[in-house]
C-alpha cells in the first residue's frame, strides 16, 4: 500500500545540492527569487523542490524560507566538498524523516534491491505518478542515501552498509513475512513446490495475505494449465 502523497525532489542530486548550498550561503530567511538569483535555477524548480526540502527539515519558514541548524550543516559540508561531513549531514536528516528511514529499511530487509526497482519502489511509496520528474526525484532520492553512506550500490544494485536490523526494526516486520514461505500443492499426483518469498516493508503489510493468496491461486492455475497441455501434446503424439 502505497504511503500517503510525499513530496520528492524535482531535480537532479547536483541541483537539489546548488539549492541547498544557496540557502546555507544567504543564511537567513529569503524569497524564491533570491535563491534564482543565487543559484541561476529557475523559480520554478526551486519552488518545486522546496517542498521536499522542508519536509525533511533542511529550510524552514512560510513565503520566506531560510535555512534549518540541520540544513546550515549539511549546506556547509556540500560547500567544501567533504565527504565524511556530507554524509554524516544526510545522516541526521535521514533518520529524522520517516520517509526516508522506510526507504533505507526496505532495502536493508531485502538485502538489497535492483536500483531501478528501489527507484520504482520510492515513486510509489510517496503515491505519486509515474511520470519523468517523478522517477528524477526518486533517483535522487538514492543518490541521498549513497551519499549518506547507509548504504552502496554495486553492480547496479543498492546494498545496505549499516548492520543486521535493530530489535525494534525487526518488531514492525513480522516473521512470516521476511522469511520465505513454501506451499506444496498436489495435482493428480505432480507434486508442485511453490517457493514464495517475500520481503516487505511496514507500510506494505495491509491487505498482503489476501495478495499472497491471490498469487498463489495464479501459479497453481498456471502449474494446472502446464500439466493439461504436456498430456495433450502427449495423447497428440
Amino acid at each position: 500500500m502505497a504511503e500517503e502523497k510525499f513530496k520528492l525532489p524535482r531535480s537532479s542530486y547536483e541541483e537539489l545540492c546548488k539549492i541547498i548550498k544557496a540557502y546555507g550561503t544567504l543564511n537567513k530567511p529569503i524569497p524564491l527569487n533570491e535563491i534564482t538569483r543565487a543559484t541561476g535555477i529557475n523559480r520554478t524548480i526551486v519552488s518545486s523542490n522546496n517542498a521536499f526540502l522542508s519536509n525533511v527539515g533542511i529550510i524552514e519558514g512560510g513565503i520566506l524560507k531560510g535555512v534549518t541548524g540541520t540544513g546550515k550543516s549539511l549546506a556547509q559540508a556540500l560547500e567544501y566538498g567533504l565527504p565524511k561531513e556530507i554524509a554524516a549531514a544526510w545522516q541526521v536528516v535521514i533518520r529524522g524523516n520517516d520517509f526516508l528511514n522506510k526507504m533505507v529499511l526496505a532495502v536493508r530487509i531485502r538485502k538489497g534491491m535492483e536500483s531501478s526497482s528501489l527507484e520504482a519502489h520510492i515513486a510509489y511509496s510517496a503515491g505519486l505518478p509515474k511520470k519523468e520528474a517523478v522517477m528524477t526525484g526518486a533517483r535522487t532520492i538514492i543518490d541521498i542515501l549513497l551519499n549518506s553512506g547507509m548504504v552502496t550500490e554495486k553492480d547496479d544494485r543498492i546494498i545496505p552498509v549499516e548492520g543486521p536490523i535493530s530489535a525494534s526494526e525487526e518488531k514492525t516486520v513480522p516473521p512470516e513475512i521476511r522469511n520465505s514461505a513454501t506451499e506444496v500443492f498436489n495435482l493428480s499426483g505432480v507434486n508442485l513446490n511453490i517457493n514464495v518469498s517475500i520481503n516487505v516493508v511496514p507500510s506494505e503489510l495491509e491487505g498482503l495475505g489476501e495478495r499472497v493468496k491471490v498469487l498463489i491461486e495464479e501459479l497453481l492455475d498456471i502449474g494446472k494449465k502446464r500439466k493439461k497441455d504436456a498430456e495433450d501434446a502427449e495423447q497428440e503424439g
